[in-house]
């Protein structure tokens, strides 16, 4: 009983460890993922204002009625959409996030009122795009156009990594690893410990083992022995004798109380536990002059 609860014990301490380990894991990814999406939310958000405060600041200059015809002429004679990336010096200003500064531009694009072809360009991965800003034209000259604006920054994942907070993440990672070392060590230790002292408990007979505490034999291979009850019992009186030498009298007292005859059956079993102990050890069951059943060592 005691035994039984012991190695509860050891499963439930095992269980706990690999838990915590799992949570520590789970507790560093999620709050780095969540660190890394919210540094996301507020770069584009520091796009939006930076945006937003440069072209009212140039309103003036980009809204001309002759830029606007410029570049609506400039698309008519190309066939396609026409879409003008740059760097702008007032866009890096207003961006709060030191980092965006050299990093980014302005997009602006040409739109046609209510045509249904008209598409944004596209930014390939890697980059983070604000919101779209549309300035409808007011001029009778330009009021079918519309111009569209939006800020990006080159932003790699790397480099969000990077901004976002990440060290209590990384503490809960490394503490996860620092953990699951020390839990996988601990475990190796106990199963070792656990090793030996189930050696110092084991009575060797040639290379055969009798583990009283685990009711079974070991071979040299420390694997078991596959005995019936019967089989063992009358192995573990051997072991247990000095001398490895069982009477007949004793053998069927002990198996078979009170059964009239029984030597057939110890015959019996006697036969079928020859090959297995022969084919697992270097052992033999031998007969001491018809009165007595023992073992020893083959030669």
């Amino acid at each position: 009983m005691c035994n039984f609860v012991s190695m509860k014990q050891k499963i439930s301490a095992a269980n706990h460890s690999v838990a915590i380990f799992f949570l520590l894991i789970l507790l560093s990814f999620g709050l780095g993922y969540r660190n890394y999406s919210q540094m996301k939310l507020r770069i584009i958000s520091d796009l939006n204002q930076a945006l937003r405060h440069t072209v009212l600041q140039h309103k003036g200059k980009w809204l001309e009625v002759d830029t606007i015809q410029t570049y609506s002429k400039l698309q008519e004679a190309m066939g396609a959409p026409v879409f003008i990336n740059s760097s702008n010096a007032t866009f890096s200003e207003a961006l709060s996030i030191t980092e965006l500064k050299d990093v980014s531009g302005l997009s602006l694009h040409i739109l046609k009122k209510n045509d249904p072809n008209g598409t944004f360009n596209e930014f390939s991965a890697g980059y983070l795009v604000s919101d779209t800003l549309v300035w409808l034209s007011a001029a009778s000259d330009t009021s079918e156009l519309t111009l569209s604006f939006r800020g990006y920054a080159r932003c790699p994942a790397t480099m969000l990594f990077g901004l976002s907070q990440q060290t209590i993440p990384a503490i809960l990672l490394l503490a996860a690893l620092l953990w699951g070392g020390f839990a996988f060590f601990r475990l190796r230790n106990a199963r070792n410990n656990n090793d030996k002292k189930r050696r110092k408990e084991l009575i060797t007979f040639g290379n055969l083992s009798l583990s009283l505490q685990e009711t079974c034999f070991y071979n040299e291979q420390q694997a078991r022995l596959k005995l019936t009850p019967m089989q063992y019992t009358l192995m573990e009186m051997f072991f247990l004798s000095s001398s490895h030498l069982v009477s007949k009298s004793d053998i069927c007292q002990s198996l078979w109380p009170g059964k009239e005859n029984a030597e057939e059956t110890l015959y019996t079993l006697i036969r079928r536990l020859k090959p297995i102990i022969e084919e697992n050890s270097n052992l033999k069951i031998t007969t001491d002059r018809g009165r007595a059943y023992g073992l020893e060592m083959r030669g």
